[in-house]
């Protein structure tokens, strides 16, 4: 039995969600399926770090993707602190996700990128500017 946990996310497009998971230290496999404890899931973008299980993006009707992973099988792991990974996973993601996407626009846009810095509340300020 298959113990697919899914999270909604807001991940539209799909090749700067695979670079951005790139660049994050996945290796990527896209139209594939991913292996849980007891199964396997058809996935349109597929992630794997080394010692893990994979990660999956599946696009749903909205045209978002989704997040799955089945990591009940990990030593240790109950239902709630898997619940709190995978939340986590999808968090950093989706930073990096939205740093990607603003970045993409604003060089589009004509602007060049000044600074990028972290605050101590994990913000990410950025800085650009585009000259005339």
């Amino acid at each position: 039995m298959s113990h697919f946990s899914r999270i909604r996310t807001t991940f539209r497009r799909r090749e700067a969600l695979i670079q951005c998971m790139q660049e994050l230290g996945y290796t990527v496999e896209t139209d594939t399926t991913i292996t849980g404890y007891h199964g396997q899931h058809n996935v349109d973008i597929a992630v794997k770090k080394s010692g893990r299980y994979c990660l999956g993006f599946v696009e749903n009707p909205e045209g978002t993707y989704d997040m799955v992973a089945d990591w009940w099988g990990i030593s240790g792991k109950g239902e709630k602190k898997i619940a709190e990974e995978l939340n986590h996973q999808a968090e950093t993601i989706q930073k990096e996700y939205a740093k990607k996407i603003v970045l993409e626009q604003t060089a589009a846009d004509g602007f060049d990128l000044v600074s990028e810095t972290e605050e101590n509340d994990g913000t990410v300020r950025i800085v650009v500017r585009r000259w005339k």
